[in-house]
């Protein structure tokens, strides 16, 4: 008896299990009946995987009658034997027994490569990447990650900087300091001035391959002010900077203005900014198979969103987490444990915006 594990489906990254995986007769890989043909139904005439033409006659199960003699099946593998291995579709169920001895080798082929290539996804992606499906064909991307980049000097000496993320500058000046992965406490300037600083996060917020689905990315900082007692002035930029041209999308809380990465400024109708406020920052990718839609950045204050979404036309692939500080502190929750530290916002209840600036 040999067993194999199909990993995940191609269209929405969840787990494969025995009782919902289907193949193209075309190329045999695998999918959740309900991913497959509404992909084909919507328009989308090929596999999701290889391209090859497709339609929702192609479309075949793979299953597993029980087993006999006890075998542990753990749910996320398909046991193949000449005997219990069977596939069917709408009309017709096909018995594969001895003597189909060619259609065992490429299925033993088949699954074989599907091994390797889960085993690559999931060594890439499984200590980092979690999917978490939520309402609205929405999936949040749960992503380890961690506040890693300065950019930008405290002075000439460079006293503190990516590789050494906490220290007093030299020359007075006030700057952060990288705490730990989610806090950035900036110390206000004894004898110089406070400059601003850029911090970006470890790991960037990717276009999902294949996925089927609406996906969504998003973090949350909380806002300390630093120096009120001397006279300094807060200021907190939240956003992402475009890993391709390395401009910027943000939010800006001092004047609650809205920037694209253009430039253009937008200012909602109301704002405020007060000391503890907890901002977000979100980005949802369209499924691949909408080609017309275009992936957008919203913004959040204390729970709710602020203003309109700002759509990103030139459909970049990379954007990382970011934030613009001077005379602020931050303490970051990208989501890494939302059981004890659920963000403030509610993105299960997000809905797909239809309005931009």
């Amino acid at each position: 008896m040999v067993h194999y594990k199909f990993g995940r489906c191609t269209v929405c990254q969840f787990r494969l299990r025995p009782d919902n995986v289907y193949t193209l007769k075309n190329c045999n890989h695998t999918f959740h009946h309900e991913c497959v043909s509404r992909w084909i139904s919507e328009g989308s005439k090929t596999c999701p995987r290889c391209r090859v033409s497709a339609t929702l006659a192609d479309i075949k199960q793979l299953y597993v009658e029980e087993a006999s003699d006890g075998s542990d099946d753990s749910g996320d593998e398909l046991i193949q034997s000449s005997s219990n291995m069977t596939t069917q579709n709408p009309s017709k169920i096909l018995k594969i027994n001895s003597e189909h001895e060619k259609e065992i080798e490429e299925i033993n082929s088949l699954e074989v490569e599907i091994k390797k290539a889960n085993d690559l996804t999931d060594k890439k992606f499984g200590d980092l990447f979690n999917f978490v499906s939520l309402l609205n064909n929405l999936v949040f991307v749960k992503i380890k990650n961690k506040w890693k980049e300065i950019d930008i000097e405290c002075c000439d000496n460079e006293c503190i900087n990516t590789n050494n993320p906490v220290g007093n500058c030299v020359e007075g000046n006030g700057f952060a300091n990288l705490i730990n992965d989610e806090n950035i406490k900036y110390l206000v300037g004894k004898s110089g001035c406070d400059k601003n600083v850029y911090i970006y996060a470890e790991n960037s917020f990717k276009k999902p391959q294949n996925c089927f689905n609406y996906t969504l990315y998003y973090f949350e900082i909380k806002c300390k002010f630093e120096g009120e007692l001397n006279g300094s002035e807060s200021h907190m930029f939240i956003g992402f900077r475009n890993c391709s041209t390395t401009n910027y999308i943000s939010y800006y809380a001092r004047d609650g203005k809205i920037y694209d990465e253009e430039g253009g400024a937008f200012q909602p109708s109301t704002f405020s900014w007060k000391n503890n406020d907890i901002f977000g920052c979100g980005l949802v990718y369209p499924p691949i198979n909408m080609s017309n839609e275009f992936p957008y950045v919203f913004f959040t204050q204390n729970g709710k969103q602020i203003g309109k979404g700002v759509l990103l036309k030139d459909n970049f692939d990379s954007y990382k987490p970011r934030v613009h500080l001077d005379c602020c502190s931050v303490e970051a929750n990208f989501g890494n444990d939302l059981e004890s530290k659920p963000f403030k916002y509610d993105i299960s209840k997000h809905l797909i915006l239809k309005e931009f600036y």
